[in-house]
């Protein structure tokens, strides 16, 4: 036990010690950090060796856009753009206190620079307050007010000046933020939250208890790892969820086309709708809740983003539905086709009413904005999700055990979008480990 906390403490304190510089200027109580780190190398890293960002930056020209408004900007000032690059090549960090709403950023930099550059980019009025008798600067615009202080060749940001003052004294005392988990090396940036990251998040069931996420851009990717601690009230959930045997990428073999699909293997989809409830309106979550004890977890869906607004979503069933009466409750219209109940919900855009379909199946409830006819027909010319784009190359990192899959297949909606071919596309992942909390990945290519 001894050598493990001995290891432990030499990891931190090398971890405090990598990361010095802007983390000094955080808290301790600071209730979420970003430290993104190695800016420079990263950057073109991604500009360079990950599709859809070099389609972005480069064939989109979104870097030389940007590099000409800064570059006119400071020139405009008598300042050398290489003072304003300094601020994001560098290292900088950003942390939030508890409640959420003062936020700070702390870059490497002069803050007489940077204040006169905001103002002549986006407009605004230029003023200063004194605290602790301690010049401040900031930038008004629109009500909104900005502060600025330097310090030591860098510069805190805030839209509060306690959360300055707060930054100042966290670096004086030498009694700031330090992360208490291992990241990767390589790591471009690294996060981490306390207690419950989102306002309202516990609910009768689960608690949320800190995390923390990182991300690498190597190999031609863009790689996320995250976790969210969880505190679990109700241990018959906990026990239920461990116990449980998921495997939303087994519903990739459904017919898919389009630009996006989600799969999604729950287990126990009452206490699941329960955990959600609270951020469920309350229409929704009276529909929600006439089906719910009838649904065995499995939901596939999938849209188009660009080359049209259609989506088909289908959630499997544990027992036939077709007998509940509170379904047709609220549809506007209500059809057999092929056998089985069709219902029509109408739904008025401006001038325009949309309609959209529930076609009810002894095993399953598809909802569509197509009708019937036609989503055969859309259907019909559809491959299996998993063969979609670039995500045949991405499954040896894939979980096989997650309770939720997203595929956004990027590549074909730039293609229907530009009429221009990128090898890309996005993965996200979530599962729960073996003491119940949520893991996460994203890869991005």
């Amino acid at each position: 036990m001894i050598r493990k906390i001995t290891i432990l403490g030499f990891v931190i304190l090398i971890a405090s010690s990598v990361f010095a510089g802007v983390l000094n200027y955080v808290p301790q109580n600071a209730n979420l950090v970003i430290l993104f780190q190695n800016n420079g190398q990263n950057y073109d890293s991604l500009k360079n060796n990950v599709p859809i960002f070099s389609f972005l930056l480069n064939d989109l020209g979104l870097e030389s856009l940007v590099q000409s408004s800064v570059s006119n900007t400071a020139n405009s000032l008598n300042f050398k753009s290489s003072q304003i690059w300094s601020f994001t090549l560098n290292d900088f960090v950003i942390f939030a206190n508890e409640s959420q709403k003062d936020l700070a950023i702390v870059a490497k930099g002069d803050s007489t620079v940077l204040v006169k550059f905001i103002q002549s980019l986006i407009g605004g009025q230029i003023g200063s307050t004194t605290l602790n008798g301690k010049k401040i600067q900031s930038v008004t615009i629109n009500g909104i007010t900005v502060y600025f202080y330097s310090d030591s060749g860098y510069t805190i940001i805030s839209n509060s000046t306690s959360m300055i003052n707060d930054a100042i004294n966290a670096n004086a005392s030498n009694k700031s933020f330090a992360f208490n988990v291992s990241y990767p090396k390589n790591a471009w940036f690294v996060s981490a939250f306390n207690g419950s990251l989102l306002t309202n998040a516990s609910t009768n069931l689960v608690n949320q208890n800190g995390g923390y996420a990182y991300g690498v851009v190597s190999n031609g990717q863009l790689y996320v790892y995250g976790k969210d601690n969880l505190v679990y009230k109700d241990q018959s959930l906990k026990k239920a969820i461990l116990s449980s045997k998921v495997n939303s990428l087994s519903l990739a073999t459904n017919s898919a086309t389009g630009e996006m699909w989600i799969s999604a293997d729950i287990p126990n989809p009452s206490d699941f709708y329960n955990i959600l409830k609270p951020y469920i309106s309350k229409n929704d979550a009276s529909d929600i809740s006439n089906v719910i004890g009838y649904l065995n977890g499995k939901v596939f869906a999938q849209a188009n983003l660009i080359s049209s607004q259609d989506y088909v979503i289908t959630m499997y069933l544990s027992k036939d539905i077709s007998s509940l009466s509170s379904l047709s409750k609220d549809a506007n219209g209500q059809f057999t086709w092929q056998g089985h109940t069709v219902l029509r919900y109408d739904t008025t855009e401006g001038t325009k009413t949309v309609h959209d379909y529930t076609i009810i199946y002894p095993d399953r409830i598809v909802s569509s904005n197509m009708q019937p006819d036609n989503l055969v027909k859309y259907l019909s010319g559809a491959k299996p999700a998993q063969s979609m784009g670039i995500f045949p190359s991405l499954s040896s990192q894939l979980w096989q055990n997650s309770f939720l899959t997203v595929y956004v297949n990027s590549s074909g909606a730039i293609e229907n979008m530009l009429q221009y071919s990128v090898n890309s596309g996005v993965v996200i992942q979530a599962r729960n480990d073996s003491d119940g909390n949520i893991e996460f990945q994203m890869i991005v290519k």
